[in-house]
């Protein structure tokens, strides 16, 4: 990572630079000599900008660190250096309150996780317990826990903290049937203890929880005999930790520490040393990569994980190049080499089915390109694969750019992917909202470059992850249709669209929370919600919620939209309005602003009020209830609040939505097919749009 524009101010001939900006401009020319500086020049940049009074240099060199090998003391200078620079910079994405509750000593990593949360792109204020005093705080409804009203709690443990015998009972595998259930009723009582924490959390608090779980140590008295037997302690807790994994439901997200500690060496995870004079139990050199992965852990909770890879050809999805060595003649498959680049591909395969969405970024003839997805033999990738397929003789950062205003993504929700290094110091330089990944110069490196990129993490799986790559080429698709449109109208109306209004439902809640939790550009109100909170408010016969699907002749786009509206007086407020970016600007909003005002009237009310709620990357959404013809509303000013601007509509008053796109129901009963009626206004609807048919009251299954 290199830096542009900073080499001094006010230096001339006659003028010598001042002190620190020559430290400045002396740092920075040693950065430039190495794609990744090291630890130690990242934490020295950032001090050097604190010093000069640039914050925004400080906090930028402070997050670059978390993306070296740094070790604690580099980490906790740069961790100060973003507390204190932090408030004068532009603000992220998210902000949260993040309590941790340990079983260790946690001071190290509560310390480090602000600075690695970020990176992940959240600004977090923290709250840590006393040692070992996590189950009293949570127990406790007068806690300091609770005064704190955190949004996430994390459950830093350890292995010691498992209430699981050296050996259960019950022989070894092998030697005859078991006596009893002791293993079994170990497991499940463990796994009963955590969860019923975790249920504690949610019920008082709302916040989301976030939980280690056990790394098991390598020391085993048993040796390779554990192995048959089922009631071995290293045993009992890996199936602890399975069993947490299919427990945690919605709001519940698990950090892996087991594979963590696996992946560095249990050695080096575990040091007796810190154990005993400090009870630490996580090695203090691995508290950096503790912390990010837990951040990258609580931003997908809070959604902003990265959302889209973009990838380059030659040298990085095959070896050679293309258009020189001809379609015969590059290295994918066959040999040392051809493994490498083909097992690259089955793990991206593997990234696209579980909701990355893959782009193409390439200079290349688009047909050459192309024919080697089709024809290669060697070929792990298809078309059908890739949202968006660039591949011209663009500079890359323009073709990036291109992508994500064609896929309608933002740049931050982009991971590129090059081989080339000055290709990626474009990116870098000229896109620096864009993430890039430091590929390594031998291709049997690329695998594990990408398996330790941690910001893909998601929440949950649903099935419109499992589809999003097949929703994003069609928008790629529309996007050429759009261009050759006569007009925007008649582009939509050829796009054939039916929106269905569907019922919430425990098929429907888990993407609801999902949109809820992760919309940002069309979200009017910003608020917040798990999937529990929002069964629990759709309860209340005085809530409306309505969930709109959309599709076209191109994709179903799934579960889009989302409105929860409540009774206020003679009003229906709407509480939350948001919407997929996949589908904005297709006139769905004029569509569902006719369903609220017939549910307002079906309710005998006069008027749908609601409020906008400015934020960093909602200005999209600024003037959407002005052109729907609602009047601005004199308010008090809510410091809770700054910038909330209120608007009314009488219900009653004329509305003619464009009626580009069908608008059908799909209630509890209802064949959606036989609802399918082109041009059926949204009054005639309105008895089935919030015809809610109630979540149950148990862990809803992940779609």
């Amino acid at each position: 990572m290199t830096e542009s524009g900073d080499t001094g101010v006010g230096v001339g001939p006659d003028r010598p630079a001042p002190p620190r900006d020559g430290r400045i401009a002396e740092l920075t020319a040693l950065a430039a000599a190495s794609e990744i500086p090291t630890a130690a020049l990242c934490r020295d940049l950032a001090v050097a900008h604190e010093r000069a009074g640039d914050p925004d240099g400080a906090v930028r060199w402070a997050l670059a660190l978390t993306d070296t090998d740094g070790d604690l003391g580099a980490w906790s200078a740069a961790a100060g250096v973003l507390r204190r620079c932090l408030p004068a910079v532009a603000p992220l994405p998210r902000s949260a309150r993040v309590a941790v509750l340990g079983s260790y000593t946690t001071s190290q990593f509560a310390a480090l996780l602000p600075l690695a949360a970020a990176r992940a792109g959240v600004a977090i204020e923290t709250y840590e317990c006393g040692y070992g005093q996590y189950r009293q705080e949570i127990l406790d409804p007068g806690s300091g826990l609770y005064r704190f009203a955190p949004d996430v709690v994390v459950l830093a443990v350890h292995a010691g903290e498992a209430a699981l015998p050296a050996v259960g009972d019950g022989p070894a595998v092998g030697d005859g049937p078991a006596v009893g259930d002791g293993p079994d009723a170990a497991v499940a009582a463990e796994v009963r203890r955590w969860t019923a924490l975790w249920e504690t959390i949610r019920a008082r608090c709302g916040a989301r929880v976030v939980q280690h779980t056990f790394a098991v140590p390598g020391e085993v008295a048993l040796g390779h005999l554990a192995l048959r037997t089922g009631g071995a302690r290293p045993t009992l807790l890996a199936r602890v930790n399975a069993e947490l994994g299919r427990a945690a439901g919605d709001g519940v997200g698990l950090v892996d520490c087991e594979r963590l500690a696996a992946d560095v060496g249990k050695r080096a995870w575990f040091d007796a040393r810190y154990w005993h004079r400090s009870k630490q139990a996580v090695s203090l050199a691995q508290v950096p990569l503790l912390a990010r992965h837990t951040a990258a852990v609580i931003g997908a909770q809070l959604g902003v994980s990265r959302k889209c890879l973009v990838l380059d050809l030659d040298n990085t999805l095959w070896g050679g190049v293309l258009g020189e060595e001809g379609l015969a003649g590059i290295a994918l498959g066959d040999g040392a080499v051809g493994e490498a680049f083909a097992a690259f591909q089955d793990y991206v395969v593997e990234l696209k089915d579980r909701g990355v969405v893959l782009a193409v970024c390439s200079k290349n003839n688009d047909a050459d390109a192309r024919e080697a997805f089709e024809r290669h033999p060697g070929m792990r990738l298809r078309l059908d694969d890739i949202a968006m397929f660039s591949a011209c003789w663009d500079d890359k950062p323009t073709q990036v750019r291109r992508i994500a205003a064609t896929l309608g993504l933002g740049l931050d929700a982009l991971v590129f992917v090059d081989d080339n290094p000055a290709e990626r110091e474009a990116v870098r330089q000229l896109v620096g909202e864009v993430d890039v990944l430091a590929l390594p110069a031998d291709p049997h490196g690329y695998v594990r470059a990408l398996a330790d990129y941690p910001f893909f993490e998601t929440a949950a799986l649903t099935a419109e992850d499992a589809a999003r790559t097949a929703t994003y080429r069609a928008r790629a698709e529309l996007a050429a249709a759009e261009a050759a449109a006569p007009s925007l109208a008649e582009f939509h109306r050829g796009l054939d669209m039916t929106a269905t209004v569907v019922p919430l439902d425990e098929l429907t809640l888990p993407r609801v929370a999902q949109l809820v939790g992760k919309t940002n550009q069309f979200n009017l109100t910003g608020r917040r919600r798990s999937a529990d909170e929002i069964a629990r408010l759709a309860a209340d016969p005085g809530t409306a919620v309505l969930c709109v699907r959309l599709a076209d002749r191109f994709a179903d786009h799934g579960l889009v939209a989302v409105v929860i509206a409540v009774e206020a007086g003679d009003a229906l407020a709407v509480d939350t309005w948001l919407m997929s970016c996949r589908v904005i600007g297709r006139t769905l909003e004029d569509e569902v602003a006719g369903l609220i005002l017939a549910e307002a009237r079906r309710r005998g009310l006069a008027r749908v009020v609601g409020e906008y709620r400015p934020s960093p990357k909602n200005a999209l959404v600024a003037d959407l209830y002005e052109r729907l013809g609602f009047t601005r509303m004199d308010a008090p000013d809510d410091p809770s609040e700054p910038g909330t601007i209120h608007w009314s509509r009488a219900a009653d008053a004329p509305y003619a939505p464009p009626a580009l796109m069908r608008v059908v129901a799909a209630a509890a009963g209802v064949d959606p097919n036989g609802a399918d009626r082109p041009g059926v206004p949204p009054a005639e609807l309105s008895t089935h749009v919030f015809a809610q048919t109630r979540p149950q009251d148990r862990r809803m299954e992940e779609v």
